[in-house]
């Protein structure tokens, strides 16, 4: 089972080092740091980021028709403990919907 894991989180590396590439090719002027961490609190590795950033960018997604609440709980730490400043952007339902 260890050596799953191992390898799920290579995988998980690869894809983040791919969003950071695109993000890099689409917006070149844009400094993007790649930093994956292994802990067990997302929320306390993003405020610990936070210190040495000048801006946190969060995705969200909600299912449609989605009730309850409107943060979910690694995004609302990160909202009340972050030491820069955070930008929310919500996905877009044709998003989610090619994504699922």
């Amino acid at each position: 089972m260890v050596d799953g894991l191992g390898e799920m989180a290579g995988e998980q590396v690869h894809h983040l080092a791919a969003v950071a590439n695109r993000i890099r090719q689409e917006f070149p002027c844009l400094t993007v740091q790649l930093d994956a961490e292994k802990n067990v609190s997302v929320a306390g590795v993003l405020v610990e980021a936070s210190q040495h950033a000048d801006l946190l960018v969060m995705g969200g997604r909600r299912s449609p028709g989605y009730i309850g609440p409107t943060l979910g709980r690694v995004t609302h730490s990160l909202v009340h403990h972050a030491h820069c400043p955070v930008q929310l952007i919500p996905r877009h339902d044709r998003e989610q919907r090619s994504t699922s």
